[in-house]
């Protein structure tokens, strides 16, 4: 019969496991961007410069990859929102093909060229993870038509160009023409808004000389307003029942370029009618 030897349960002594000396993915990439930062502080001192631009580049391609690794590239982008913008010009903002990864993505940056782009008022940008980013965007609306040397654009309602008119878009906006009408624009139309008899009227405006607006009607009326007199002259118009008998008949030019003074004339006349305005508080203006 063999004998047992028993070692009493409180004298056993249990033997500690030894730790797997490894790296979790990502220390190995901390580890990595160390080494790649202390080489970069190395080869800053003993290269010369253009070996160290080739070395720089070199390095941060390393990192890149290191980071890509670990889940923080750049996979897929997503764009919402648009209509008339391009995905390229949007693509392009993000300077995709040098940035792939979420660290070298410098979204302030980033914002202000999409915002640049010309149908863009608003954009926002999120990561979806583990590594998609979207980019949603908020359209400007055109508030005119805007003809210029043959071609026609369409501007929003603080001036800015938005692009050409498309031949098979057939925009029920207001028209305006001439140089730099569509700066000016905003001002010319807040005044016809407010008198929205003559709104109803309107055919389209010409910018003169850069300097003031001759507005066309609809039954061939012209509306000649003075330089920064949008809306005195447009007031001066609504406030007479003369004036808004007369742009409502046959063609007929008044001219309000001068405070206090109206001069209407038939529309092939040569010949003119000045009609005296009377002062403020002194009776019905012509």
């Amino acid at each position: 019969m063999g004998l047992t030897l028993q070692i009493p349960r409180g004298d056993r002594r249990v033997r500690p496991r030894r730790k797997a000396n490894t790296l979790t993915t990502g220390a190995a990439v901390s580890a990595l961007l160390l080494a790649v930062a202390t080489a970069g502080a190395v080869l800053a001192v003993t290269l010369p410069e253009t070996a160290l631009r080739d070395a720089q580049e070199a390095a941060r391609q390393l990192t890149s990859q290191a980071l890509v690794a670990v889940g923080f590239g750049i996979d897929q982008v997503s764009i919402t929102g648009q209509r008339y913008t391009l995905d390229s010009d949007v693509y392009d903002a993000l300077d995709l093909t040098n940035v792939k990864t979420f660290a070298a993505l410098d979204t302030a940056a980033a914002l202000k060229r999409i915002e640049r782009i010309s149908w863009v008022d608003t954009a926002q940008i999120s990561r979806v993870f583990p590594g998609q980013l979207t980019v949603e965007i908020k359209e400007r609306s055109p508030a005119a038509v805007w003809a210029r040397g043959g071609t026609r654009y369409l501007i929003d309602a603080t001036g800015r160009t938005l692009g050409p008119v498309a031949a098979n878009n057939n925009w029920v906006l207001p028209q305006i023409a001439g140089e730099g009408a569509n700066a000016d624009a905003p001002l010319l139309l807040a005044a016809l808004g407010r008198h929205k008899d003559i709104q109803s009227r309107f055919s389209h405006a010409e910018r003169i000389a850069e300097r003031r607006w001759s507005v066309v009607l609809n039954n061939g009326s012209r509306i000649e307003l003075g330089a920064d007199r949008e809306v005195e002259g447009l007031d001066q118009v609504a406030a007479s029942t003369i004036l808004r008998k007369a742009i409502s008949a046959a063609p007929v030019i008044v001219d309000v370029r001068t405070p206090g003074r109206a001069v209407m004339r038939p529309v092939a006349a040569t010949t003119a009618l000045n009609l005296p305005v009377t002062p403020a508080g002194g009776g019905q203006q012509p």
